[in-house]
């Protein structure tokens, strides 16, 4: 039996999924620029990137409104609080209640919502638009990842992801059934829009036909801006967490330091594979024209939606 996780470790799984976010990044970036045959920037790039930012200073547009300064703060508090519901290191509820999975869900969500809402208070045409695209593709991707997440608490009876990722234990290995593998890629398909790359966003571009995310943060600047990228890098961090703790958990017992690396070590090489995934992906596919989205994420619908109907059958 996988007992509680206290505070403390939560506190911790905390602080290193933000530490690795931008390693993630990096690790995605280095593998697909080898991929492309070319040379690419270091793994720490995206850390060089922020401290620039933090030290930067602010420009903000007139037609700004007194809230929009907050928004950064707000996004990355909310993608931080969902991050906090995500095992890393062990399974098991947390000792103090702090949410499910369908709140990590909401604070995602809302994290996304401010982010269109700042970018629509700037007044800008290119803030707009990445608004207006982003709002289009959430509803065609939340409800796939509330699906998921039910097919898997039906069994569980619960929808906390300690408990869930517990109550697989050790045994998932052998213990898949078609249910798993099509909730299993029902993610694979929703993970690049979820952490906004090609086939549905490109984070490397700055055109104004082609960007989504990346047309929503053009408005701020300096530390601000900084808040905002260190927020994509922790959410693509903890989406990738997600799928780790509902179909790959690390059920490591015991709280010693050597229970504490092999959970963490587990969690990292988990976090590789699902990075090198999406680093294939990328370098695979042609970024989809926007009206093509819905056809592709349709996919990813039809697999929870069978996963989840199979679940209850």
């Amino acid at each position: 039996m996988i007992g509680e996780r206290s505070l403390v470790l939560v506190l911790l799984e905390l602080a290193l999924l933000v530490l690795l976010g931008p390693l993630v990044t990096g690790t995605i970036q280095k593998l697909k620029a080898r991929l492309q045959s070319r040379q690419g920037a270091g793994l720490l790039q995206p850390y060089r990137d922020l401290a620039k930012l933090f030290r930067k200073g602010t420009v903000q547009a007139d037609t700004t409104s007194g809230f929009f300064r907050s928004i950064p703060v707000l996004v990355l508090a909310a993608t931080m609080a969902a991050g906090a519901l995500v095992p890393v290191i062990r399974a098991g509820p947390p000792a103090v209640p702090l949410g499910d999975a369908l709140m990590l869900l909401g604070l995602l969500a809302l994290a996304r919502f401010l982010t269109s809402v700042g970018a629509l208070d700037a007044g800008g045409a290119f803030g707009g638009m990445g608004a207006s695209r982003e709002m289009t593709i959430a509803p065609l991707v939340e409800p796939v990842l509330m699906m998921v997440v039910f097919s898997a608490a039906v069994v569980a009876g619960t929808t906390e992801l300690g408990a869930l990722a517990a109550h697989r234990g050790t045994s998932w290995i052998l213990g898949w059934h078609a249910a798993d593998f099509l909730g299993f890629a029902a993610m694979l398909v929703l993970l690049p829009a979820e952490t906004g790359r090609i086939p549905v966003d490109n984070p490397d571009t700055h055109l104004e036909l082609t960007m989504l995310h990346e047309g929503m943060l053009l408005e701020h600047s300096g530390p601000g801006l900084g808040c905002m990228v260190l927020a994509s890098h922790t959410r693509q961090i903890v989406t990738l967490g997600l799928v780790s703790a509902l179909f790959f958990p690390a059920a490591v017992a015991g709280a010693g330091a050597v229970s504490l690396l092999l959970g963490a070590g587990a969690f990292a090489v988990k976090i590789l594979v699902l990075a090198v995934y999406l680093a294939l992906v990328e370098s695979s596919y042609a970024k989809l024209r926007l009206f093509r989205v819905p056809l592709y994420l349709g996919i990813g619908f039809v697999c929870a939606l069978t996963a989840l109907a199979l679940r209850i059958l």
